[in-house]
């Protein structure tokens, strides 16, 4: 039995109680400790998920003495500390997304996390979407042809309201980028896992974003504060064999979409249908033949045992927490450790140097 810690469990969307629901699902795991900077939050959290074995803990400290493993979920300023923290006491890591402010700041946790022997992961945890997982194998079977582009939106609607007050991820002192980050940081991982076999590495990006409200009310005394990271943010990476992907991340309203066109057709996947996608051919010497066709994904792709949730949005945090899990107990190597999460992180940070420079930015690493 795998004891599992919950740290930050969050004043709006609350990201942790998707890791407890993945943890929920695992038969291997007990959540044994929550830890919030307001321990209410903490109690409020065991209550709605029933966590009856959990303890709402005083501090970061005790949660340590409590578990074998931690999920992270607190804003990205504090990931660092927290996970070095962690690794020192002897726990397996599962971090949130992205990794840190800059990539600077998080080369150290490699060498905690080299030298630990614990997993580490990091929550990039959309390629376990069904229809990516899908996706993917269609562009590796060849059925897309040749890859020519590939283009992809995330976002959301919520911050759209002038009334939501100053959050952390607005503010670039303990979010980094804003939504180039907090979306960016899946697209660019999906779009690499999707092409990287076929289209090479990432070696040129280039962004433009901009602050669409710029002041909003403090969430903690009176008057209002300037929001200094993007609410929008377009940008573009070209791969080592010149194939193309477009982006666009927005806070202030998108749907979540990626499409992939090709020599031999296209293929679109919408948010709202994780277990499906559409799908047109073309003929590689000629043009498209016939209309756009649903496609359901099969479901010996992702209903690996009972527990697998069939609800949107859920079930790629279940096969996260899943593998996590997994490698504590086999040992088997992540996909998404902490040399993935720098990699992606430093993608970011050469995002954020080209929308203040507005200068295309080469990519040495991979």
């Amino acid at each position: 039995m795998v004891r599992v810690g919950i740290v930050g469990a969050g004043n709006t969307i609350g990201i942790a109680g998707m890791h407890i629901q993945g943890y929920k699902r695992i038969p291997e795991v007990k959540i044994t400790a929550v830890y919030d900077i307001l321990r209410e939050r903490s109690q409020e959290y065991i209550h709605r998920f029933d966590l009856k074995d959990a303890k709402a803990c005083e501090s970061y400290e005790e949660l340590l003495g409590e578990v074998d493993a931690v999920s992270i979920c607190t804003p990205n300023a504090y990931h660092i500390e927290l996970t070095i923290q962690a690794l020192k006491a002897g726990k397996h890591v599962y971090c949130e997304k992205p990794f840190g402010n800059n990539a600077k700041e998080c080369e150290p946790v490699l060498r905690y996390a080299e030298s630990s022997g614990k997993v580490c992961m990091i929550g990039l945890c959309y390629r376990g979407i069904p229809a990516y997982m899908y996706m993917k194998k269609l562009i590796d079977k060849g059925e897309l042809g040749e890859i020519f582009y590939v283009r992809q939106s995330q976002g959301g609607n919520r911050i759209a309201n002038p009334e939501v007050k100053l959050e952390w991820r607005m503010q670039e002192e303990l979010s980094g980028p804003g939504a180039m980050a907090d979306f960016g940081s899946h697209m660019l991982d999906i779009g690499d896992m999707l092409i990287r076999d076929c289209a090479g590495p990432i070696r040129e990006v280039q962004c433009m974003s901009t602050i669409c409200i710029k002041e909003r009310k403090k969430i903690n005394g009176s008057g209002t504060g300037a929001v200094d990271n993007d609410d929008v943010a377009s940008f573009s990476a070209k791969t080592e064999k010149g194939v193309l992907l477009s982006y666009t991340a927005s806070r202030i309203g998108s749907k979540h979409t990626t499409e992939v066109y090709g020599s031999g057709g296209c293929a679109f996947f919408d948010g709202k249908e994780p277990f499906s996608l559409q799908i047109q051919k073309k003929d590689p010497d000629g043009g498209y033949t016939g209309d756009l066709e649903t496609v359901k994904v099969p479901e010996e792709l992702y209903m690996i045992n009972e527990n697998v949730p069939k609800q949107p949005f859920v079930i790629n945090f279940y096969f996260a927490m899943k593998e996590f899990i997994d490698a504590i107990e086999t040992g088997a190597p992540v996909v998404t450790d902490f040399s993935r999460g720098i990699y992606i992180q430093k993608l970011i940070d050469a995002l954020w140097e080209s929308s203040k420079t507005g200068n295309s930015i080469n990519i040495d690493f991979q």
